[in-house]
């Protein structure tokens, strides 16, 4: 009777043993599954254009949100929607010209959506400012909406400008738009990429045959839509130098109407 019990207390010791140790190795697997859950956001958004509501004008959306969403795009009214594609990770853009027959009321919401699995999510923004007032019958040409604007232009040669140098540029201003660098008598078009809404980041190297003189000439272009900011470099300054256009020296960069 005794050996009996003895082997009956011995399976229950065993298998209270065993219960907590499975339990223990369970939770933090579900902890961990629980914790790589992220819930989908639609953070912001960015609305230009190069005149305003007006019909034949181009609307250059910019809408920042959870990475690799399908089906991205923006309801400015019942019969608008603009499509976006994923410029950059997390980074959605798209165009669209009004038409004569669309009503876009600036004085509702825009509507941005984005599609994870089967479920959709949605996040609503008030028009900009510039858009309100056309609604409350402002001039359209009073309220330069879309308009570029340069706030600020960085270089950072790290040290002397010579062959094999390379030189970082960064530029601030209104975001959604394409911004560029020409280096007169060197090279045109060096792409700067708008790594976050508004700021606008390429290199260059210098190389062998580059005339070194060219390189205080600089000139940053900021374009969206028919119109644009331009910004003069000027290197003898030094490392980590910041610019502001000639002429307007601390003020705002031109804007040009094509």
């Amino acid at each position: 009777m005794k050996t009996v019990r003895h082997s009956l207390r011995s399976h229950v010791a065993a298998a209270m043993l065993l219960v907590p140790t499975a339990a223990l190795l369970a939770m933090p697997a579900q902890a961990q599954q629980r914790a790589v859950v992220v819930q989908p956001t639609i953070q912001t958004i960015a609305l230009n254009a190069d005149e305003g509501l007006a019909p034949g004008s181009t609307l250059s959306i910019q809408l920042t949100a959870t990475p690799r969403a399908a089906d991205p795009h923006v309801v400015l009214s019942d019969r608008v929607r603009v499509n976006l594609r994923e410029q950059r990770p997390g980074v959605y853009t798209g165009n669209y010209v009004v038409r004569r027959s669309d009503r876009i009321d600036p004085t509702q919401h825009m509507t941005a959506r984005v599609t994870f699995g089967n479920r959709v999510y949605t996040n609503t923004f008030s028009y900009p400012p510039s858009f309100q007032a056309l609604a409350m019958g402002a001039p359209s040409q009073a309220v330069a909406v879309g308009a570029p604007v340069i706030d600020r232009l960085v270089v950072r040669p790290m040290g002397r400008v010579e062959p094999g140098r390379e030189l970082r540029f960064r530029l601030q201003g209104a975001p959604g738009g394409d911004a560029w660098l020409d280096i007169p008598g060197v090279i045109s078009g060096v792409d700067l990429r708008e790594t976050s809404p508004g700021v606008y980041e390429g290199s260059y190297t210098v190389r062998r045959r580059d005339d070194l003189d060219a390189f205080d000439r600089v000139v940053a272009t900021l374009q969206s839509g028919n119109q644009r900011a331009t910004a003069r470099l000027d290197l003898r300054g030094g490392d980590d130098r910041d610019f502001t256009p000639p002429g307007l020296m601390r003020d705002r960069p031109q804007v040009y109407h094509r």
